[in-house]
């Protein structure tokens, strides 16, 4: 987005490029639920198991153990969806 100043207003355009995000090509969201997940986290752990519910900032997976686990999305660096 590019902010004018036109004769004291300020205005914002768009600019004319694609903006898309090719580093995510498929999006992580609700039709997601119940499928197995593998979420790599920003400090190396791996985590597997089913996609339990899905937020604005966090996620849940239930761990092959039956144990649910909670990730907040800034710790998550990717998520394959099996």
């Amino acid at each position: 987005m590019i902010m004018n100043e036109d004769k004291g207003r300020i205005t914002a355009e768009k600019k004319n490029s694609d903006s898309r995000n090719y580093s995510n090509p498929e999006p992580l969201n609700t039709s997601h639920i119940g499928k197995s997940v593998t979420i790599t986290l920003v400090n190396g752990r791996i985590e597997a198991g089913k996609l339990k519910s899905l937020g604005a900032y966090m996620l849940s997976i239930v761990m092959p153990n039956g144990r649910e686990l909670i990730i907040q999305k800034g710790a998550i660096v990717t998520v394959s969806i099996l």
